[in-house]
């Protein structure tokens, strides 16, 4: 996918559909109104609290993909709205599916993703007597949701739903929760589905362009801090790269955004997020003004708020108002999509550029830092098994730029974070919530986006065997990815923080062993087992030739607890070993 690609809209029309149809039922009008959205693909676990509206799915051109687990369908659904650029849709029954169904919930508002996540409720008739699985489902929703609600009746469906998804889909987006009672899914009425209503989007006014760019040009070392509102808009990762070339301003990309700027680019200057190189912070330590773009300026991309500094000058170009004073107020924000804002700058933009000649040289200096703090060390050798070294390097020779890449949440992540070089937008997805689990299914939902490309999941053995049953869903779909299993037999990332604050007392952080090649024969996928580093590419490259879902099962150096962080092999307590 070229860099000038964006998102997709969400909001779409089908030509030569009939919305005039009456006598329909509230599961029909729903479906069709989410048709006439461009949705193509639910995912979910079916339940009987919803029964007519899955009926209504039958006679759709919506595929409903039918996983082992609310929390894993949630998951496939995030990764295919963050690939395909569509709104995510989910389903789960009453409570019990309802709160599987909330980690993804939660995940899609961390990731600002687009998702309108359904759960069955019981009969109108039978709320407040504490039916079978009866809870307050938009109550227990809300504070994880954009907006929670219930439908009231047929006849209020098809606005529900596209209320729903003009909620979801404008401004910073995020997941809408809709509680659907069993007896609303059968209700006859005389509406039709709801045709979508197109939303423009916010362009700045030409004097706050003018104060920014002003700004940017004056500076000594100035910075774009992007984040991940560039994804949503139209044109803007291109639009990114074309105006730091023409300004010469380098660009830091946020937390789980590593795909927002060809990372082989001269102004690339990494990601501020877990386990970065020091000298992203350096970088935003020396920086006297900064333009953040698209960016919430959230806890792990600033470094527990550390960043920016009070002494930098802060500019904010957000679409989301809620977003533009965090924990420093800016000197000047604008309202307006990232994209729009962008294509101003660069009209605006003097020629000759203001101290291009200057920064080009710092900016030189600056990406050979970067590069150096970033080289992949060569192999400890220190300890037993597989080394994080050998599995990046594998994965740098072996893996095209066009892979998708989808992690987990857990302490390898720091190696893909600090060494992985992704070239093309939208290879990569990952879980800004840090959920566990999201690995694996969010790789199979970005695979049934992107059947063409390969696509390829890292995760820990902890988070893995969390949704470990979509292995299984993965072969029914032919969603052949490659799930990679970096195995330490233990929660890596607390037992670090065990040993930092806590160090030779270690309680509830290790795990038994497992062999996950053996589990995805079972489960019939194709499974291999890696336990010395020169086993771990051919079996990457086998895997990938394959064309099967298949499990790469690495037993891990169980030393190494994180990129500059391993035990000693002699005693518990933490050591330090810097890569240099």
């Amino acid at each position: 996918m070229p860099y000038n690609a964006g998102f997709r809209p969400y909001l779409v029309e089908i030509e030569g559909s009939d919305m005039s149809l009456g006598n329909r039922t509230g599961g029909q009008v729903m479906v069709e109104t989410l048709e006439g959205a461009g949705v193509t693909h639910c995912f979910g676990v079916p339940g009987e609290s919803f029964l007519g509206l899955l009926d209504a799915f039958y006679d759709s051109s919506i595929q409903v993909i039918s996983t082992r687990h609310e929390g894993g369908g949630s998951f496939m659904a995030s990764g295919f709205a963050k690939i395909s650029g569509q709104i995510a849709v989910c389903f789960g029954t009453r409570a019990v599916g309802a709160t599987n169904l909330a980690i993804g919930v939660h995940t899609a508002r961390q990731d600002s993703t687009p998702m309108i996540a359904f759960a069955g409720q019981v009969n109108r008739s039978f709320a407040g007597r504490e039916a079978f699985q009866e809870t307050d489902l938009v109550a227990m929703m809300r504070p994880l949701a954009k907006w929670a609600t219930q439908i009231p009746s047929a006849d209020l469906a098809a606005e529900t739903i596209a209320r729903a998804v003009n909620i979801a889909t404008t401004g910073r987006p995020g997941p809408v929760f809709i509680s659907v009672p069993q007896d609303v899914c059968d209700e006859l009425c005389q509406n039709s589905a709801w045709k979508p209503t197109p939303v423009g989007l916010p362009h700045p006014q030409p004097e706050g362009v003018g104060i920014i760019l002003e700004a940017l040009l004056n500076a000594s070392n100035p910075l774009i801090f992007a984040g991940g509102g560039l994804y949503n808009s139209p044109g803007a990762l291109a639009g990114l790269v074309a105006f730091a070339e023409a300004a010469e301003i380098p660009v830091i990309t946020g937390w789980r955004h590593h795909d927002e700027f060809p990372n082989d680019h001269r102004l690339f200057l990494g990601s501020a997020s877990l386990g970065t190189s020091p000298a992203v912070w350096e970088r935003l330590d020396e920086t006297d003004v900064v333009l953040v773009i698209g960016n919430r300026l959230q806890e792990l991309t600033t470094d527990g708020y550390r960043f920016p500094l009070p002494e930098t000058r802060l500019f904010q170009v957000d679409i989301d108002p809620a977003v533009l004073v965090s924990h420093r107020a800016p000197e000047f924000a604008l309202q307006a999509d990232a994209g729009a804002t962008l294509v101003a700058m660069m009209n605006r933009l003097p020629q000759p550029v203001p101290g291009a000649g200057a920064r080009r040289e710092r900016n030189a200096a600056d990406r050979r830092r970067y590069e150096l703090a970033t080289q992949l060390p060569d192999t400890d050798g220190s300890g037993a098994g597989v080394s994080y070294e050998q599995v990046m390097r594998a994965l740098a020779e072996v893996l095209g730029p066009e892979v998708i890449i989808a992690s987990d949440a857990g302490n390898f992540y720091g190696w893909l974070a600090t060494y992985h070089r992704f070239r093309r937008p939208h290879t990569y997805v990952g879980p800004a919530s840090g959920a566990m689990g999201y690995g694996l299914p969010s790789a199979i939902g970005a695979k049934i986006a992107r059947p063409d490309l390969p696509v390829v999941s890292l995760s820990g053995d902890g988070g893995f065997i969390m949704t470990l049953a979509e292995i299984e869903t993965a072969v029914r779909y032919d969603a052949n990815v490659v799930a990679i299993v970096l195995d330490n037999e233990r929660q890596g990332t607390i037992r670090m923080h065990q040993e930092a604050r806590h160090p030779g007392r270690v309680i509830g952080t290790d795990l038994g062993s497992i062999d996950f090649s053996l589990v995805a024969r079972g489960l019939g996928a194709v499974g291999y087992l890696v336990t010395d580093d020169a086993e771990f590419g051919p079996a990457l490259t086998a895997a990938l030739e394959s064309g099967s879902m298949s499990v790469i099962h690495v037993r891990m150096d169980r030393e190494q607890l994180s990129v500059r962080s391993r035990l000693k092999s002699s005693d518990p307590v933490l050591s330090k070993r810097t890569h240099s």
